[in-house]
């Protein structure tokens, strides 16, 4: 039986031992290169997206074809160099924009059409720089320009900026939304602090949950594929509820401390789990229920005792440190990471309290960054599978301290 005193190093030898899948791509064809790939096909570098055909070096993005260096898009072809579009054919250089075809090196364009270096415009087509032309005459400037001219470039940039400052803007990017505090955030109610969210409610401090469904009565979640509720401290899961400190995880539920399992519930500190639906664990080994009980709550207060805020901290922090001692009556408070004050709101409070975890000592920006460390550097390596000793090209370097395994073999050797 696990003694709570030696939980934070068995997890960590449990982590540490445990296969991690090289290259996460799910339905997905010739997607090899990139990680975290859904239901796409001949892709190249591309990260946190789903629904793409031939897309290369795009992230967070979905639905895209034909586009290349695109991020936090949807639903948009033959696009180049676009941030934060919805629904483009044939553009680049564009942010900010929607339902719009053949637009280049423009901000906030909605239903436009042959717009160039254009702001703010709504149902128009023939602009260039916000004033109209005629078909024949547009055609002739786009076909003189030298794009590949730094000058020229030089010039296109000048001019949308000088637009850009005059033209005015929505305070925040914000649709079908109510009481929601935040940026790029849709679909949405009562949500604080919340960015590149869709579909949540009565959450807080929501990273990218921007896909097809979001988060309720969640807090410190993101990046998350799809639907949380009643989660904390997840990053890369998705289908959860009622669990806290979770990563890599889905289809989860009333579990915590949790790293790659899935298709589960009651798992506490476990590692590559899959299907454990009748039963309790800890640390991957079966215990009865009234041992379930009696440990884990004996674990979260040892836990906490050392100074564990988060699964980052479970899982990397110098134990050395110790916890740090702030009185729970102080909601001003200075972030130990950063140094930046924070402040923690009333409902922030009972949400944690509601769940018997430590009111924060990190502040949300250093929280959110930590759930994102907690994957591995954008880079790509060749390496083998540690089991069946295929090639693979991997965010795991050659000299990586985990055992990596490549899709199949992730799969099939679960416990």
């Amino acid at each position: 039986m696990i003694n709570p005193k030696d939980f934070i190093q068995a997890f960590r030898d449990l982590y540490l031992n445990s296969p991690q899948c090289g290259s996460w791509t799910r339905a997905s064809e010739n997607c090899d290169y990139g990680d975290i790939m859904t239901v796409s096909k001949d892709c190249y570098l591309c990260f946190n997206s789903g629904n793409c055909r031939n897309a290369y070096y795009c992230e967070d993005s979905r639905a895209l074809t034909d586009s290349t260096d695109c991020a936090f898009c949807e639903g948009c072809e033959l696009c180049y160099e676009c941030v934060d579009c919805d629904g483009l054919n044939d553009c680049n250089y564009c942010q900010d924009c929607a339902n719009s075809n053949g637009c280049h090196f423009s901000y906030d364009l909605r239903r436009c059409k042959d717009c160039f270096g254009c702001v703010g415009l709504r149902n128009k087509k023939h602009c260039i720089f916000n004033e109209q032309y005629s078909k024949k005459d547009y055609e002739k400037y786009v076909a003189d320009l030298d794009l590949e001219d730094e000058k020229t470039l030089a010039l296109i940039d000048k001019k949308v900026e000088e637009l850009k400052k005059k033209t005015p803007r929505m305070y925040a990017h914000q649709l079908d939304t109510t009481k929601c505090v935040g940026d790029y955030v849709y679909h949405s109610k009562n949500c604080y602090m919340c960015f590149d969210t869709r579909h949540s409610e009565d959450s807080a401090y929501i990273t990218q949950a921007n896909l097809d469904m979001g988060t309720k009565d969640c807090m410190d979640c993101g990046p998350i594929p799809t639907g949380m509720d009643r989660c904390y401290d997840v990053a890369y899961s998705h289908y959860l509820f009622n669990c806290n400190h979770v990563y890599w995880c889905g289809n989860l539920k009333e579990s915590e401390w949790c790293i790659c399992c899935f298709e589960s519930d009651h798992l506490f500190g476990c590692n590559y789990m899959k299907n454990k639906h009748k039963g309790f664990y800890i640390l991957n080994e079966k215990v009865s229920e009234a041992d379930y009980k009696r440990l884990t709550a004996e674990i979260n207060e040892e836990i906490k005792a050392r100074g564990i805020y988060s699964l980052y901290d479970l899982a990397h922090k110098d134990l050395k440190d110790g916890r740090v001692d702030v009185s729970d009556d102080v909601r001003d408070r200075e972030c130990k990471i950063c140094s930046a004050d924070f402040k923690i709101v009333p409902d922030e409070v009972k949400f944690l309290r509601a769940r018997g975890q430590l009111l924060p000592v990190y502040c949300p920006a250093c929280r959110a960054k930590q759930r994102f460390d907690m994957r591995n550097k954008r880079e790509m390596h060749k390496r083998i599978c540690d089991k069946c000793k295929k090639t693979l090209i991997s965010t795991y370097p050659a000299d990586s301290k985990y055992v990596v395994y490549c899709l199949d073999c992730f799969w099939k050797h679960f416990d």
